[in-house]
């Protein structure tokens, strides 16, 4: 968690991890508004379970940045795929922010 209680900004970075009940705790505790969720599907959560955190252990965060995709091949989660799962969750009233639009259209920085 990072919080910056000045500008009334808490943000969860979930790092490498996969999807576990305990975000609820996370989220009940901190209310994070912005949520850093890895979609990679190798080292962390796939887009179906970043999806499934969401809608079932992070109500909260108003905004959504997937994290850990397409810097290496066996990363194969896309935001695209992300969004779509979202929707398939039911999960509704996120902005889900795409870090490629920050990097001119690549996820790679070099």
């Amino acid at each position: 968690m990072i919080t910056i209680p000045d500008h009334n900004i808490a943000i969860y970075h979930a790092g490498d991890t996969n999807v576990f009940s305990d975000m609820k705790l996370i989220d009940e505790l901190y209310k994070p508004n912005i949520a850093l969720l890895p979609i990679g599907d190798c080292l962390g959560m796939g887009p179906r379970e970043a999806a499934y955190a969401v809608k079932n252990f992070l109500p909260t965060p108003e905004k959504i940045i997937p994290m850990h995709f397409n810097s290496f091949p066996v990363l194969t989660g896309t935001p695209e795929e992300f969004e779509k799962q979202c929707k398939e969750w039911g999960v509704t009233g996120k902005q889900i922010i795409h870090p490629k639009e920050f990097f001119g259209g690549q996820a790679i920085v070099e």
